[in-house]
């Protein structure tokens, strides 16, 4: 049995390593510039790692953020003890990049879920489309181009949705002459009305249709479903 790793969870030893290997430079950084007097330039550097943890790692980011203040705080202590203001600035960045961690985690944790509802919403789109008793073609209302079609519809036509992708429906799929589309033409409401379709080979079949005129990402667009009248009887 092959064993599938979650995608969220293949990068994470990558991810941890990134972290391991910032937070030991970050860690030799802060002593060498802190015994050397140095107290600002390098503190930049910490949010790198702390928005990469955060947003990579959550709840998780933020104790590491935590843990990393704490280390500067300590290390300025250590190296500073005597200026005071020194250790309250230091306090002050170290709640700051605390707040930076919580405001990255809470983000990540909303587009997260926000993708997971998408992709179970494409799941659920899929199993649908996949599955349904009934034919169901997207066309391009401006250029009457077939989009898509889903497994019943290639069965019932007997085209593959390859095959039908980009042609025009007029005469491939609908006995109508072009520029006379029920519906784009000439105005007809098409609901569960008995049409007739072409299969391969030029044999046509008679349906119940129905088309829906709907936009999709600003496109005008027509789905007919169509349902066998003779798998029916």
């Amino acid at each position: 049995m092959q064993c599938v790793i979650p995608e969220s969870l293949r990068n994470t030893p990558a991810k941890i390593g990134a972290l391991v290997l910032l937070s030991l430079f970050l860690g030799f950084l802060t002593i060498f510039c802190l015994g050397r007097n140095t107290q600002v330039v390098f503190t930049h550097l910490y949010y790198i790692p702390i928005m990469l943890a955060a947003f990579w790692f959550q709840k998780k980011g933020v104790l590491y953020a935590i843990g990393a203040s704490l280390f500067y705080v300590w290390a300025v202590i250590t190296f500073s003890i005597t200026d005071t203001q020194v250790v309250l600035a230091a306090l002050a960045r170290a709640l700051f990049f605390v707040g930076i961690a919580l405001v990255i985690a809470i983000l990540s944790i909303v587009i997260h879920r926000q993708k997971d509802e998408i992709e179970q919403s494409e799941e659920q789109f899929h199993a649908i489309w996949d599955h349904i008793q009934a034919g169901i073609i997207l066309i391009d209302a401006e250029t009457r181009t077939i989009i898509a079609a889903n497994p019943e519809a290639q069965n019932a036509l007997g085209f593959s949705e390859d095959e039908m992708k980009g042609h025009i429906c007029h005469k491939f799929i609908c006995p109508s002459e072009e520029g006379k589309c029920p519906v784009c033409d000439l105005g007809q409401t098409v609901d569960r009305s008995e049409r007739r379709i072409i299969t391969r080979g030029g044999k046509e079949i008679t349906v119940l249709k129905t088309v829906t005129d709907l936009t999709i990402r600003k496109k005008r667009c027509l789905v007919e479903t169509f349902i066998d009248v003779a798998m029916g009887k």
